[in-house]
């Protein structure tokens, strides 16, 4: 029978942990996010992890919101937290720890939570009736949004609760102007909409009386106005 024994002497953290939010997305409209956590370590048997940062406490009890307060719980790679409340940037960390608790340093990643649609100001509209006789075929107005745009149209529509896919968009056939973009536009950015009496009847204006002109408009994350 030997009189030895082989001990393993390990005072080595685990390398490189790494934390993203949604595949590193800068926004998310949902407060239920995945990670990707990570390590450089080959081998991760009985590795444990602790999460911590601008989540919901309630949804998980081994999540809080101090590293603190958080439990060590088996090492995942994709596991989901969900954010806490309230539009803004979060911020989410993780340290990793391997089989003896040797203990990683702490990684972090934000995102920005997004859960409100895109709100349109309608102003500066120059005339309040129109015909088809040169020099009175012709109004304008201005719009600007609460949140940076990537899209935008102006439709005719029949009530003024309408949404962004009903109606008809009016066309730019006879010199109306900005009717339609695809662009990034800023939070706040002026848009000025020229629009001819005959583009109007062309969607569908086709008898006198008072027509419901709606600018509807796309956020970066998706989300139209209502």
């Amino acid at each position: 029978m030997a009189n030895f024994i082989y001990i393993t002497l390990d005072t080595t953290a685990p390398s490189n942990p790494s934390i993203k939010v949604e595949g590193n997305a800068i926004y998310t409209t949902s407060q239920l996010v995945t990670l990707t956590v990570g390590t450089s370590d080959g081998i991760t048997t009985n590795y444990q992890m602790k999460i911590w940062g601008d989540v919901d406490t309630a949804h998980n009890t081994n999540v809080k919101d101090t590293e603190a307060l958080s439990s060590w719980i088996p090492y995942a790679i994709n596991p989901q937290v969900k954010l806490s409340a309230g539009d803004g940037t979060k911020t989410v960390n993780v340290k990793i720890r391997d089989d003896v608790h040797n203990a990683s340093s702490v990684a972090s990643d934000s995102i920005k939570l997004d859960t409100k649609i895109p709100t349109v100001s309608v102003t500066n509209t120059d005339v309040d009736k129109v015909s088809k006789i040169a020099g009175k075929d012709i109004f304008s107005f201005s719009f600007s949004a609460d949140k940076d745009i990537q899209e935008y149209k102006v439709k005719l529509v029949g009530v003024t609760n309408a949404t962004h896919d009903t109606g008809t968009s009016i066309p730019t056939t006879n010199g109306s102007i900005n009717t339609s973009g695809v662009l990034t536009v800023s939070e706040g950015q002026v848009t000025t909409v020229t629009i001819k009496s005959i583009d109007l009847e062309t969607a569908g204006a086709t008898t006198d009386g008072q027509k419901i002109v709606k600018v509807f408009v796309k956020d970066l994350l998706g989300n139209w106005s209502a």
